[in-house]
């Protein structure tokens, strides 16, 4: 039926007008076309993610187990967080004790090295490196006083600072650096500035 009326329509019609009723009706086509194509693609397209980089990487707030001898005031096997450093082991284990050789330690042991799970740290005795071949320094004993391993009686010592004060900085430890001595409200900066040489936080 509509084939026979569009027969007819064409009859009726010029030659003009039947080319300009072609374009307008490719035009509609091509405009339903590229409507349908346009919907098409902005369909949501699903993308498959693969997780890259090392799949054995640690958890956040994994743990190492270290393991701390000699010279220092508890000796063991310390747990801490991953990325923690040598230093953080020893004030954990209470820091140096007198007999520690500092100078050894100073010019070999990094501090600021980071811990792997199970490692061993030793930190020689005085009489570990005292001998013919060593340095002389080994021999000489630190008058530095740990603020984080000292006694009262030997915080009390320290300029200006009397038994009120060494208990407060016992009652504050542990210490991560002199300066916390500040800033957990210890001692003003100018006791620390003035004892600042003969302390340790180890």
């Amino acid at each position: 039926m509509e084939s026979v009326t569009l027969n007819k329509f064409l009859k009726k019609t010029s030659s003009l007008d039947r080319l300009l009723f072609i374009i307008i009706l490719i035009g509609a086509i091509v405009a339903i076309v590229s409507l349908f194509r346009g919907i098409l693609m902005d369909a949501p397209v699903q993308v498959e993610y693969l997780a890259g980089g090392n799949l054995e990487r640690s958890e956040p707030n994994s743990k190492v187990f270290v393991d701390i001898e000699g010279a220092v005031m508890k000796q063991g096997v310390y747990e801490l967080l991953d990325g923690s450093r040598i230093k953080d082991v020893l004030i954990m284990a209470g820091g140096f004790t007198d007999k520690a050789d500092r100078d050894f330690c100073e010019k070999n042991i990094n501090m600021a090295e980071l811990v792997k799970d199970g490692q061993k740290i030793y930190i020689p005795y005085v009489q570990d490196t005292n001998t013919q071949q060593g340095y002389p320094e080994a021999s000489m004993t630190s008058k530095k006083i740990s603020i984080n391993s000292a006694s009262i009686a030997e915080l009390d010592t320290l300029w200006g600072i009397g038994s009120t004060r060494a208990e407060s900085i016992v009652k504050n430890r542990p210490y991560g650096s002199i300066d916390e001595l500040i800033t957990k409200g210890v001692l003003t900066k100018s006791l620390v500035d003035r004892n600042r040489d003969l302390l340790s936080v180890y």
